[in-house]
């Protein structure tokens, strides 16, 4: 019993205490209650798109090689890659910088066509 009485006392006497305690109960409430709603969605594996490994890669590489480029160092150029067809999009400095990375990615051997967005700033 002293113990409930303290803990009422402690608490009447700091309205501040119990203002944040009772604001994190709330949150705490609040978000179990969105857990409990996200759950019941349930997850459905199927409905992730995933690209294929060798897409993933040949991206990895062209990025790589836009980097190793000194004249594209600065370049913010965004690479996809799906069934050999390469698409990159960004900006950079000047038109033959834009013409530059089409022809670094023309030079591998898994690329049937590129769709240069770069827009020049």
């Amino acid at each position: 019993m002293k113990l409930a009485k303290r803990l009422f006392d402690f608490l009447r006497n700091d309205e501040k205490r119990m203002i944040y305690i009772m604001r994190h109960v709330g949150t705490m409430g609040y978000l179990l209650m969105i857990l409990s709603m996200t759950s019941c969605a349930g997850f459905n594996p199927s409905t992730i798109e995933e690209k294929p490994r060798e897409d993933i890669i040949l991206a990895m590489k062209i990025k790589a090689k836009l980097i190793e480029a000194e004249e594209l160092k600065a370049a913010a150029i965004h690479v996809e890659a799906a069934n050999g067809s390469v698409k990159i999009s960004g900006f950079v400095e000047t038109e033959s910088q834009r013409q530059l990375a089409s022809s670094i990615i023309q030079q591998f051997p898994d690329v049937k066509q590129v769709n240069n967005q770069l827009k020049v700033k």
